[in-house]
């Protein structure tokens, strides 16, 4: 079984030991010892950054620096008033070890942010001796300045490699590009009050406050974990995460939820935007019980060579019901799996609730899973009850494992909600 509060706690957590990273040019090795030769190599001259001409509003630098055989290039970044993102390549002329990152540190300051917390790390490689590493940090006590320096500070133990690196960045024309608006909902369930719908050139956050409350204690704990909540923006849905609560005034704590898949460029002319709440009922006592049925699940793996993947071919729910995946599909980029349930309900929950990984090759310490919260959902509209969801599409050459979250097994324990209205 998966379980959705320890994967949330942890993955940032074990993603952070591995890579906190950064971002900038103009060493200054902060880190290491500074006997360690060390070169930086200027690639641009002037104003160290030009902007892209497309509509993700990146700043391109292009900036290298060397050490020891390896090459680090702070490619671009984007930034806006809460939030920052940067891209980093690192080449190595030797293969990079990928079962293991534990001693890599990556820092990223902007502004001063030096207490801001970073809220997501990813790494892909190209081939085996190139990385890109993206870094996502958040500043909701303050304010990112749209023009500043950028700095990144990475040390690789097991390459000698400890580089400090500064640039200079102009996000002025990032920072036009904001969708603002005052909300006004609740979601009773956990005592929240929606109050500001924020969307940027990074993504969207729908802010929140609530009563300062005792985790240890409190009834809604699984509840929260548990429960999913849907952006609708026209006729797709878009899961968002909590961030949490990453402030208090007084007795009040504050807290958002946020998607990186909506931007300003969508947003900016649609009028019908909501968060349809699915909330969750379960309790401890009932992990046990989900447990041994969903051990006792008969459903099929069926085994998709022409797609390279293995899914469940169908799933019982505790009421005795059946959903399908019935088609897999990638075309323009996009992975999408149909299915459906016995119902909307069943759908709608199998649909939001689908996880990705690669499967396990000898040598690999962890078999990497795709952002769960990263998917588009919509209706299939050559199924009554089917929806279609999409992926960012994974590397066609390594084998996915398509899985279902079995909490959703105990079906009578989820209520799908009315919609709450975001815009006019």
């Amino acid at each position: 079984m998966i379980n959705k509060k320890l994967s949330k706690i942890l993955g940032p957590v074990l993603g952070i030991i591995g890579f906190m990273m950064t971002v900038g040019v103009m060493e200054s090795s902060v880190f290491a010892d500074t006997s360690i030769t060390s070169q930086i190599s200027n690639v641009t001259t002037q104003a160290a950054v030009t902007y892209t001409q497309n509509k993700d509003y990146f700043v391109n630098i292009n900036k290298i620096a060397s050490q020891n055989g390896i090459k680090v290039t702070l490619d671009k970044a984007l930034a806006t008033k809460h939030s920052i993102k940067a891209i980093i390549k690192i080449e190595s002329t030797t293969p990079f070890d990928t079962s293991s990152h534990t001693d890599s540190i990556f820092a990223l300051t902007y502004g001063n942010d030096f207490n801001c917390r970073t809220r997501d790390i990813s790494r892909k490689y190209i081939n085996n001796k190139t990385m890109l590493i993206t870094l996502e940090k958040d500043n909701y006590k303050d304010e990112y300045p749209s023009a500043g320096n950028l700095r990144v500070d990475i040390a690789l133990p097991e390459h000698k490699v400890n580089l400090g690196i500064d640039a200079p960045v102009d996000f002025t024309d990032s920072f036009k590009n904001v969708f603002e608006q005052k909300v006004s909902g609740k979601i009773p369930e956990f005592n929240y009050t929606l109050n500001e719908l924020d969307v940027d050139n990074i993504g969207l956050r729908v802010n929140y406050t609530e009563p300062k409350r005792d985790d240890s204690t409190d009834y809604r704990e699984n509840s929260i974990w548990n429960s999913i909540m849907l952006l609708k923006l026209g006729d797709k849905h878009y899961k968002i995460d909590s961030n949490g609560n990453y402030s208090t005034s007084g007795d009040i704590l504050m807290g958002n939820y946020k998607t990186n898949l909506v931007t300003y460029d969508m947003v900016k002319d649609e009028k019908n935007i909501s968060i349809l709440p699915i909330i969750s009922y379960i309790t401890e006592n009932d992990f046990d019980y989900i447990n041994k049925i969903s051990q006792d699940q008969t459903s099929t793996t069926t085994k998709d060579t022409k797609n390279n993947v293995n899914y469940p071919k169908d799933y019982t729910f505790s009421d005795g019901t059946k959903g399908e995946i019935y088609k897999i599909e990638r075309n323009n980029g996009l992975f999408k799996i149909h299915l459906k349930g016995a119902s909307e309900k069943e759908s709608l929950l199998m649909a939001s609730n689908i996880f990705a990984h690669y499967a396990y090759v000898k040598g690999e310490n962890n078999a990497t899973y795709i952002n769960g919260n990263e998917i588009t959902l919509y209706k299939d509209p050559n199924e009554a009850l089917g929806y279609i969801v999409e992926l960012k599409d994974p590397d066609k050459d390594r084998e996915l494992n398509i899985n279902l979250d079995d909490n959703i097994i105990l079906i009578d324990k989820y209520k799908i909600e009315n919609e709450i209205k975001l815009t006019d």
